[in-house]
C-alpha cells in the first residue's frame, strides 16, 4: 500500500472519530444530566451568548490554541495552527450531529436520560480512541494538556486531569456569574470523567493492534 493510501485511511478514521465525539457531546446535552468535563465551557458559552453549540465549540477550541502558544512560547510548533481547521470542522460536526440527535425524543424519565448519558460516553470514548490511533494531530483541548506536560515534566494524564477539572471550575464560575445557576454540570459530568476513560481502555485492549495494522500496513 502506498503512503498516500495509508494517509487517506488515517484521515477518514480521524474524521469518523471526531464525528463520533460530537455525537457524544450532543447526547450528553440531550440527557440533561451534565456534559462531559471538556465540553462544559463550550456549553456554558452557548447558553450565555445564545449561539449554537457548534459555533461556541469552534470559538473555545480556538482559544485553546492561543493558550498553547502562551504556554509553549518558543517551543510552539507553528504546524499546530492547523488545529484551527480542526476546531472549525469539529464545530460543524457538532451542529450536524445535533440535528441527528435532535430527532431523538426528549424524555423526562430519568432512566432514559441516564441511557442517553451512557451512550454519550460510548460515543465519546470510541471517537477519542479512533482519532488518537491515527496519530495525525491532537485536538486543541488535548494540545493544552500536552503543552502543560511538556513544560512541567508531569505525565500527560496528570495534566489532562488538571486541565479538565480547571475548565469545570471555570464553567461553574461563568454559569453562576452570567446565568445565576449551575448549568450543564451534574452527576453525568463526574461519571463521564471516569466512564469515557473506561470506554477508551475497552477499545485499546481489543482493537489497538487490528486498527494499527489497518492504518499502518
Amino acid at each position: 500500500m502506498t503512503k498516500s493510501a495509508s494517509m487517506l485511511r488515517r484521515i477518514v478514521i480521524y474524521l469518523i472519530g471526531m464525528f463520533l465525539m460530537t455525537v457524544g457531546v450532543n447526547l450528553s446535552v440531550l440527557s440533561g444530566l451534565g456534559v462531559s468535563p471538556i465540553d462544559t465551557i463550550p456549553y456554558i458559552i452557548s447558553l450565555i451568548s445564545g449561539k449554537s453549540l457548534g459555533l461556541s465549540s469552534t470559538l473555545v477550541f480556538s482559544v485553546y490554541i492561543i493558550l498553547q502558544l502562551l504556554i509553549l512560547r518558543r517551543d510552539f510548533k507553528w504546524k499546530n495552527l492547523l488545529q484551527v481547521i480542526l476546531a472549525i470542522i469539529f464545530g460543524w460536526f457538532v451542529s450536524l450531529s445535533g440535528v441527528l440527535t435532535g430527532m431523538l425524543p426528549q424524555e423526562p424519565v430519568y432512566a432514559v436520560k441516564f441511557l442517553y448519558m451512557l451512550c454519550s460516553m460510548g460515543f465519546l470514548g470510541t471517537g477519542i480512541f479512533l482519532y488518537v490511533a491515527t496519530d495525525i494531530m491532537s485536538m486543541p483541548a488535548d494540545g493544552v494538556s500536552l503543552a502543560l506536560a511538556f513544560k512541567t515534566g508531569k505525565p500527560m494524564s496528570t495534566c489532562k486531569i488538571f486541565f479538565d477539572w480547571s475548565v469545570v471550575i471555570l464553567s461553574v464560575i461563568l454559569s453562576v456569574i452570567y446565568l445565576h445557576n449551575i448549568s450543564g454540570i451534574r452527576e453525568g459530568t463526574f461519571i463521564a470523567a471516569f466512564g469515557v476513560g473506561l470506554v477508551i481502555r475497552f477499545w485499546e485492549n481489543r482493537m489497538t493492534e487490528p486498527l494499527r495494522r489497518f492504518l499502518f500496513p
